[in-house]
């Protein structure tokens, strides 16, 4: 962005609180320099509204059914009303509930990727995807005695495993595969081999040991075990903690998403936004509705000023 340094870091504050560093090896060291904007922006910036505290410095988008099209792509419009929002000063950052296999068979992901924070918040923020590096990590994880709990008392089970989907029966890859879009030799068979993010459990409803939280997935017949006290929400502001040293949950980000698994991201943000055709649920968390395409509203739409909950 014209005018400013590289660090990505909040008005007159240190970029993070001081803390011994994690990884002195550097395997997960990321630049938080903004990309050249040589891209698909229609027109040139407007001068950034001033930094201060609680104006948006952060867009938060999920994917499907948000960002991607039917044919899982993104229109050419949505990707200038990206890169119009990173011109005017909003770092653009990724928040989905797809799996490292599913997110990486996205295809015509590299001009948003390109515009966006490296680090992608997958499986609604447990698993974090950090793309210059090609490396994932796990930041939450169910009980082990939950997952064996849960693998006991149901047959078809895929659990995500350090970024890896593992089925307990070839009858639940077949169908994990089918739900999620993914080639069925993406899923191994076996049990899981370490901390596992997520349970997907096919047919009967499991049990919720103490520890996790699961959600009814009634397009596909299934059940979401996750870990208790997670969501999208939790994942960002740890990000953005972690990243950007910001201390007030999600106060600087205006939050985009239609799904019930998002309305919680859209209620914690400073602004949450449904795109057109969203859930009840996720309307009903949002500040704002939309009733044209996310394009439409990224092409006129100042998020950057002091006031962005105005509705017009």
């Amino acid at each position: 962005m014209p005018g400013d340094g590289p660090e990505f870091s909040p008005p007159g504050e240190d970029p993070a609180p001081h803390r011994p560093d994690p990884d002195p090896a550097g395997r997960h060291a990321i630049s938080t320099d903004f990309p050249d904007l040589t891209g698909p922006a229609t027109e040139d910036p407007a001068p950034a509204a001033p930094r201060q505290n609680g104006v948006p410095r952060y867009a938060a988008f999920d994917l499907d059914g948000t960002l991607l099209d039917a044919e899982g792509r993104i229109p050419r419009a949505t990707v200038a009303g990206i890169a119009r929002l990173r011109g005017r000063g909003l770092l653009p950052v990724l928040v989905t509930g797809r799996s490292l296999p599913s997110f990486r068979r996205w295809r015509d992901a590299d001009r948003v990727l390109d515009l966006c924070h490296p680090e992608v918040l997958l499986e609604e923020g447990d698993l974090v995807y950090d793309r210059g590096q090609d490396r994932h990590r796990a930041v939450a994880a169910l009980p082990a005695d939950a997952v064996a709990r849960v693998r006991r008392a149901c047959a078809d089970v895929v659990a995500s495993c350090d970024g890896r989907l593992l089925a307990s029966t070839r009858r639940a890859a077949v169908a994990y595969a089918v739900a999620h879009g993914v080639p069925r030799d993406a899923i191994g068979i076996g049990p899981p081999t370490g901390p596992s993010t997520r349970l997907m459990v096919f047919g009967e409803k499991p049990p919720e040991p103490p520890g996790t939280e699961g959600r009814a997935l009634r397009g596909f017949g299934a059940t979401l075990l996750t870990a208790a006290g997670r969501g999208k929400a939790v994942g960002l502001a740890a990000l953005l903690t972690d990243r950007f040293g910001e201390r007030d949950g999600l106060s600087r980000v205006v939050a985009f998403g239609d799904g019930d698994n998002d309305a919680g991201l859209l209620a914690g943000a400073r602004l949450g936004i449904a795109v057109q055709g969203s859930s009840p649920a996720a309307r009903a968390a949002a500040d704002l509705c939309l009733d044209r395409p996310l394009e439409e509203y990224l092409a006129t739409t100042d998020l950057a000023g002091p006031d962005p909950t105005h509705r017009s």
